[in-house]
């Protein structure tokens, strides 16, 4: 019996080495997967982490432009109300202006028109009485004859000479306007460096 015993022995130790080397194998492999996967996943948060940082770094950047823009914009504005608080100012000087002041205005202008015949002057409510039917005749010259229209246009300053429906704005708003269409970029750099 000895030998049968010692058969069962051995096969049950043969039986257990079988099991011991799969049990080894097995965890080896179960380890190997394991350390595959946390790989994986270390290699996977990196990517998203990743990703993270440039979504934030392109959402910073969005920001930040977007708020220099704002800055710019807001900045731009200020200067173009400045700019348009800048222009009243000198629209309501000039309809403040003594007659001597308006006449010697008025003077030049009429001095410098290149147009010829009979025309009429029509002043603007802030601008009369600054100039009278006399004054209108006495600086008319050969060429141009005008004569002072007894109405007025409301709420201006300046006057208008009209000559067979052509007329000729010299109100201080529309010059005013005109000046700041072809100047306020000069203007602004001046004001602005």
């Amino acid at each position: 019996m000895d030998a049968i015993e010692k058969i069962v022995e051995q096969i049950l130790e043969k039986g257990q080495k079988e099991v011991s080397d799969l049990k080894k194998i097995e965890l080896e492999r179960i380890d190997q997967e394991y350390q595959e996967q946390v790989e994986a996943l270390l290699l996977q948060e990196s990517k998203l982490i990743e990703k993270n940082k440039e979504q934030t770094m392109k959402a910073f950047k969005q920001r930040s432009n977007r708020q220099q823009l704002e800055i710019k914009q807001a900045t731009l504005n200020q200067k173009q109300a400045y700019l348009e608080q800048l222009f009243s100012e000198a629209i309501e000087r000039m309809n403040h202006w003594t007659e001597s002041e308006f006449q010697t205005f008025a003077k030049q202008i009429i001095a410098q028109l290149t147009i010829e015949g009979e025309a009429q002057l029509t002043l603007g409510a802030f601008s009369k009485g600054k100039l009278s039917d006399k004054w209108v005749l006495d600086h008319s010259s050969e060429k141009l004859k005008l004569t002072l229209d007894e109405e007025v246009i409301p709420n201006e300053g300046g006057f208008i000479i009209a000559k067979e429906g052509i007329e000729y704005n010299f109100l201080f708003a529309s010059l005013a306007q005109e000046i700041q269409k072809m100047e306020s970029f000069k203007l602004a750099k001046m004001l602005f460096q």
